[in-house]
């Protein structure tokens, strides 16, 4: 049977390794790592090589990149918009509801309260 300080040792290697692997994965799926996957740029380097690239696949795929840039604009637009359509507009209006039913037991109680 297995001594505490040994339990510990192995639960204390077990986060180790959990760390490193989840460092890893962090690195791989990274927004910087995937875009430089997708346009074949070196994530280091990005810098100066990312808008020609950029404009090339624009090129190549000129549906996907509109899309892409509609897509972005929503997204912008419905961030923007939120806020500023409230102070602008007000808050929205409800729906007006129907009248409530009353009910005989309302109304008894209604009644007695009134005597």
């Amino acid at each position: 049977m297995a001594s505490s300080a040994q339990l510990e040792r192995r639960a204390e290697r077990a986060r180790e390794r959990l760390t490193d692997r989840i460092a890893d994965l962090r690195y791989h799926v990274s927004p910087a790592t995937v875009v430089g996957e997708l346009i074949g740029v070196n994530p280091s380097t990005l810098g100066d090589e990312i808008l020609p690239l950029i404009a090339k696949q624009a090129r190549n795929n000129p549906v996907a990149s509109l899309l892409i840039g509609a897509g972005i604009g929503w997204l912008i637009f419905s961030e923007v918009r939120g806020p500023l359509s409230k102070m602008a507009f007000g808050t929205p209006r409800k729906a007006k509801r129907g009248k409530k039913r009353v009910t005989r037991k309302a109304k008894a109680v209604a009644a007695t309260r009134s005597k």
